[in-house]
């Protein structure tokens, strides 16, 4: 290629460089000097003119015989908005260790540059793709449908592509036969509770899910099956008040799905998760939250005995449901802020004391819950 005889002096790019990243006959050397003019490049502080020379000598070195030279322009560049968009077209098309870095990273790819890749099914490079900082909802799409099980379970775990319900179907149904799909995409950042019920639904007791705090949610959760079930896992699920807005959708399902049972709404109020119960119970009764809220709370015996008759409640669901929401009731209202592990092992020891008969599987789960939880020095007269 032609390159200037001379340099003036204030150029960034140095014309020794060029010489050598060009054509010098040891790749080392080419591999040494494209680096150090490749950092100029990234600086972003070249003239008109100097983009246009760098933009001729990085087209000849994708060019390069030597993996290694093109890899150190691959590398280099990898983030640089400076790098030419023609240029990252040829690295793309490269093998792996050059293409990769690029499709991972770089920032002057289209959608088009994308799908053109995808389309290959190369699995590195599909890999990479789903591996990038951003990515659009038609990315998204192309690569669940092209990509293998590890390049799912990167996407389900890159917090910069956007999942929309199509693709949490997709990908709740491809992690069915997939565990490393299943926990990648439970560890999401903006997972949707309604997605993580589904999740738990479909999980097998061996599985430990986690979803890690993050600066854009209140509190933390992490939910472990190990060996419960998963009725308990609901439990410790909606004991987390980021769900609260999705609580009527979520009762909803579960009483579509058969699972909105005695015993979860039971359990959810002991834990002291009365507005669950309160959706769950309008769920089985087929009316309002308001009314079902009033019928629990206000309404004494005979409305929570009209309640328990609508909702299909056994008569023991009935009296422990009614005896948890006065705990909860006296708690409320004894002008003590609690945490939230506090007041829910205040419930627990409360409802454990009632002066009647509980199912043995629901005093079993809340002994264990009871022992789960932060220990703390209770004195209940105080």
């Amino acid at each position: 290629m032609d390159i200037a005889a001379s340099d003036s002096g204030k150029s960034p790019l140095s014309i020794d460089d060029i010489r050598a990243a060009v054509s010098h006959p040891d790749a080392e050397q080419r591999s040494a000097a494209t680096q150090r003019l490749c950092h100029s490049v990234r600086r972003g502080d070249l003239s008109a003119a100097d983009r246009v020379k760098a933009a001729a000598v990085l087209q000849h070195i994708a060019g390069d015989v030597a993996a290694i030279v093109r890899r150190a322009l691959a590398i280099t560049l990898r983030n640089s908005p400076e790098l030419p968009h023609n240029v990252a077209k040829i690295l793309i098309r490269d093998i792996n260790s050059i293409a990769v870095p690029i499709l991972e990273f770089s920032p002057v790819l289209t959608d088009d540059d994308l799908l053109d890749i995808l389309r290959s099914k190369a699995a590195a490079k599909v890999m990479a793709i789903a591996r990038r900082p951003t990515l659009t909802g038609s990315i998204v799409r192309a690569v669940i449908r092209f990509g293998d099980g590890p390049a799912l379970a990167n996407l389900a775990a890159n917090d910069g592509a956007p999942l929309d319900e199509a693709a949490y179907e997709d990908m709740i149904r491809l992690s069915k036969s997939d565990d490393l799909i299943e926990e990648s995409l439970i560890a999401r950042r903006d997972l949707p509770p309604l997605v993580v019920e589904k999740l738990i639904a479909q999980a097998s007791e061996e599985i430990a899910i986690r979803i890690s705090q993050r600066h854009d949610l209140p509190v933390q959760l992490a939910i472990t099956l190990g060996q419960r079930t998963r009725e308990r896992a609901t439990i410790d699920f909606i004991d987390q008040s980021w769900v609260a807005k999705d609580l009527k959708l979520m009762t909803r399902r579960l009483m579509d799905e058969g699972r909105l049972t005695d015993s979860l709404m039971v359990r959810a109020a002991c834990c002291g998760q009365m507005r669950f119960t309160e959706y769950g119970l309008a769920a089985r009764a087929g009316i309002s939250h308001a009314k079902a809220a009033l019928m629990l709370h206000e309404s004494g015996t005979f409305g929570m005995q009209a309640l328990g008759v609508r909702a299909r409640l056994s008569h023991l669901s009935v009296q422990t449901l009614r005896g948890a929401a006065a705990i909860f009731r006296d708690l409320e209202t004894a002008s003590v802020q609690y945490d939230r592990a506090y007041f829910q092992n205040l419930m627990i020891q409360r409802v454990l004391t009632l002066p009647y008969g509980m199912d043995e599987d629901d005093a079993d789960y809340l002994l264990e819950k009871l022992d789960g939880l932060t220990d703390y020095a209770f004195d209940l007269e105080a």
